[in-house]
């Protein structure tokens, strides 16, 4: 049986999601077309050297490659930034990379 009851909704508690910027968006128009050229080559060179990379890592990996802060990252992913440092911990893990390397000397390489 169908019940007629409405559902309320606390405002305190119910946040809607939140629409893109007119700069977010034109961020990740310009994103997309700067790396829709050179992303395969160096995507395929990294896929050769680590191939358990998920393409969750690969397009945090492009993202990073750009130089997008963590905040950024986590705009376009839609996700908190401490889950982004978190997968990039986890990225580190997985390449084995040392806590003092920088994301742009490792990911310049390729």
């Amino acid at each position: 049986m169908i019940s007629n009851r409405r559902i309320q909704v606390r405002p305190d508690k119910y946040q809607p999601p939140r629409a893109m910027t007119v700069i977010e968006r034109q961020l990740v128009e310009h994103l997309i077309t700067e790396l829709q050229g050179s992303t395969s080559s160096w995507q395929n060179q990294i896929k050769q050297r680590y191939p358990h990379l998920t393409a969750y890592d690969l397009r945090l990996c492009t993202y990073l490659k750009a130089n997008l802060s963590t905040k950024e990252i986590a705009t376009l992913l839609n996700i908190t930034p401490d889950s982004v440092k978190k997968a990039k911990h986890r990225l580190r893990k997985k390449i084995i990379m040392r806590p003092e390397d920088s994301w742009g000397d490792f990911l310049f390489r390729y």
